[in-house]
């Protein structure tokens, strides 16, 4: 095993481990299903998950499947929505997505890439986050707190969540497809590795952090 990989393998297990003892609580995170999945992913884009919390369980119950939410008016989903902010453009999004799942998908979420990606409203991050979280298929997961885990922790610097470069380093970085590393990465930027004032000192990868060493 090369320095990178070790190094690589002692900050995973740290991430996992701080995870199964400091890990946010949310109903998404208790299911394999594919659908209250994909619906969790659709509702977090631009928004906290602390918000969706408080309206995904009663979306859920409501609109239980895809051909639910597919013949449910679009105003009724927005109503549903309000307090997530522009419920108007979710609603939509969302009718039109599972429409698409029940006219073409015969009401199945769809396993391949290309697949999901190709349904309205879902983009690389969130078919991939399908993938993994319902799946288990091995994909790298990137968005901006997975970046800036990566600038903090090792050094790298990416343009954005869509920067190639840094899928390609999520790759390297390893085992993307276990759901603790990647909520535990989330949640630690959200409460320790925060963009202002980082709680360095109860941090768990403290110690193998190129940032906190060069403070």
């Amino acid at each position: 095993m090369s320095g990178d990989s070790r190094r690589y393998a002692r900050i995973r297990k740290s991430v996992i481990d701080w995870y199964n003892q400091h890990g946010r609580d949310f109903p998404w995170r208790h299911t394999v299903e594919p659908y209250p999945i994909l619906i969790a992913e659709i509702l977090l884009r631009r928004t906290t998950a602390s918000a969706v919390s408080r309206v995904y369980p009663d979306f859920i119950n409501r609109f239980d499947t895809p051909e639910c939410l597919a013949t449910t008016r679009q105003s009724t989903i927005a109503r549903t929505l309000t307090s997530l902010g522009l419920q108007t453009i979710r609603a939509k999004q969302l009718k039109k997505m599972a429409m698409v799942i029940v006219h073409d998908h015969n009401g199945k979420i769809p396993r391949s890439h290309e697949e999901l990606q190709s349904l309205p409203g879902v983009g690389r991050y969130i078919a991939s986050a399908v993938r993994n979280f319902a799946f288990g298929e091995r994909t790298p997961l990137v968005d901006g707190n997975v970046v800036h885990f990566f600038s903090r922790v090792f050094g790298v610097q990416f343009s954005g969540p869509t920067d190639e470069k840094a899928w390609e380093f999520a790759q390297r970085f390893g085992r993307p497809h276990e759901s603790e590393l990647y909520w535990g990465i989330i949640d630690h930027v959200g409460t320790v590795c925060l963009r202002r004032n980082p709680r360095c000192v109860s941090c768990t990868v403290s110690g193998m952090c190129h940032w906190f060493k060069d403070q």
